[in-house]
């Protein structure tokens, strides 16, 4: 099976795990949200920057390691021994840390929310300290799931999850535990996620271990690290907190969550893809160098746009009413918010978001990773505190939309001098060109005959399948690559294939 065949086949599972997993998590957002309104959801938001944030610091590089060296070491040593011993230190070494930094929140914490002004959140510093260690362990574990190409079981173990995670968060929303009750849940739900994991790989950690060349790891480790300190800047974290420095409303601030947590939500068939790109990138490359990975990267990169595009030109379209009709009238003014938020966000991922940083690793261009980092996360600081207190949430959306587009052009510009990225140029195009055409129909619908979302998305979903019919955009080679995996699906592919 080749490496795009092998991406399909576990993109299939991935994707099938993300829909089961993002139906529940969308079920728990609106639950969240309804269940808090506009002020308790930017309470919420603002106490998620602390554990957030110091599992930066707990990251050391370690998922890094595993996506970048497991599959190396599985081609050299095919039986297994020098992998595991890589395992089982990286585990030793994530718990260690994990216990220091618990530690760390709760000696830090007081000073933290006394600079913020937030000193009446200190009760929940416990909560805080749990939800932490538990984000940290399954962080790594699920990456090493993703890298040893196991989504059927990452899907399988994370829609439990979320179910878990639902079923508690009904049960203390009744019992009115308040945002305890929402952290409560998480951990919880998590934790029985970690130990099915820890279950599923102790049998593949028994064996005899072998020491591998460890020499490229403490710099690969620290360039990784590196990355993560200095992409603070980037994540909606900084900017909740700069908005909570700036004392912009918690109101304001739950209206930001839930913009960029549902812009979010909507790459959910994304979630996942990136590690195991990043492993069978760097199978290819290790194989066939440069140009070999060029292929597998434009077909990875425009099989991505497929599936991502025409969800962010639908929600574009519809955004206020899908907040409205999801979250309840109180949060109609977010609608404009995540508009906003998914053409940054939306442009960002078709461009390969989820794929240019492992790239740049592979190539061997850590500088540039961490540089290009430091930048964004410069520029998006510097915006927020130029904007966010001219124009609050929508100057801190601005911001981290503007920094995000300059990273990833920023690392193409790079990826181009050593990999051939140009022919996947046209496939973005066309799945835009798709998308944008295809939601005519289904706004003329909602304007003119029924105003009903669902409508809406039912007549867009026929129109691109019909431009796709009438206009063909696949090739033989790809129908062919998707015949060898899922001989079901040629039957009606064909339908959308070139001759």
């Amino acid at each position: 099976m080749s490496s795009f065949q092998r991406f399909i086949s576990n993109i299939s599972w991935n994707i099938l795990g993300k829909v089961c997993v993002q139906v529940l998590l969308f079920g728990i957002s609106i639950l969240l949200a309804r269940y808090l309104g506009k002020e308790r959801l930017g309470v919420y938001a603002t106490l998620l920057v602390i554990p957030t944030f110091v599992r930066l610091l707990n990251q050391f590089g370690l998922e890094t390691i595993i996506n970048k060296k497991i599959p190396e070491l599985n081609v050299l040593d095919p039986s297994g021994g020098q992998a595991r011993y890589l395992i089982q230190r990286l585990l030793a070494i994530r718990g260690a840390s994990s216990i220091l930094f618990c530690a760390f929140i709760y000696v830090c914490s007081p000073y933290y929310m006394d600079f913020m002004g937030t000193p009446h959140l200190m009760g929940y510093r416990l909560v805080l300290i749990l939800y932490f260690l538990i984000i940290s362990l399954n962080s790594l574990l699920s990456t090493l799931f993703m890298t040893r190409l196991q989504y059927k079981t990452v899907s399988m173990a994370e829609t439990g999850c979320a179910f878990l995670n639902l079923a508690f968060l009904g049960l203390f929303i009744v019992l009115d535990f308040g945002i305890y009750g929402i952290l409560y849940a998480y951990i919880i739900a998590t934790a029985i996620n970690i130990l099915v994991y820890m279950w599923l790989v102790c049998g593949d950690l028994k064996g005899e271990t072998e020491a591998p060349d460890l020499k490229e790891l403490p710099s690969l480790a620290w360039a990784s690290y590196m990355l993560t300190l200095f992409s603070f800047g980037l994540i909606t974290q900084s900017d909740v907190m700069l908005m909570n420095y700036f004392q912009v409303a918690q109101e304001r601030i739950g209206f930001y969550h839930l913009a960029t947590g549902l812009g979010g939500m909507l790459a959910f068939v994304m979630m996942g893809v990136g590690p195991m790109a990043f492993s069978i990138l760097t199978e290819t490359y290790t194989r066939d160098s440069e140009k070999g990975m060029s292929k597998i990267w434009c077909q990875i990169v425009g099989f991505a746009s497929f599936l991502t595009v025409p969800i962010f030109v639908f929600a574009f379209f519809n955004a206020e009413p899908l907040i409205q009709m999801v979250y309840g009238e109180q949060f109609k003014e977010a609608g404009a918010l995540l508009s906003f938020y998914i053409l940054f966000l939306g442009a960002a991922t078709i461009l390969g978001m989820d794929f240019v940083t492992s790239t740049l690793f592979i190539l061997e261009r850590r500088n540039t990773v961490i540089w290009s980092n430091v930048e964004s996360s410069l520029i998006n600081i510097l915006l927020n505190l130029i904007l966010i207190p001219l124009y609050q949430e929508m100057g801190a959306l601005t911001a981290t939309g503007i920094s995000m587009i300059y990273m990833v052009l920023r690392q193409l510009y790079i990826i181009r001098k050593q990999v051939d990225v140009m022919p996947v140029l046209p496939v973005l195009g066309k799945c835009l060109l798709f998308s944008l055409v295809a939601v005519v129909p289904a706004q003329m619908t909602t304007l003119l005959i029924w105003d009903n979302i669902f409508m809406g998305a039912l007549v867009y979903l026929l129109a691109f399948a019909m431009l796709l019919a009438v206009l063909k955009p696949f090739t033989r080679e790809q129908s062919e690559v998707l015949k060898g995996i899922h001989p079901e699906l040629p039957s009606w592919l064909n339908g959308f294939t070139r001759v």
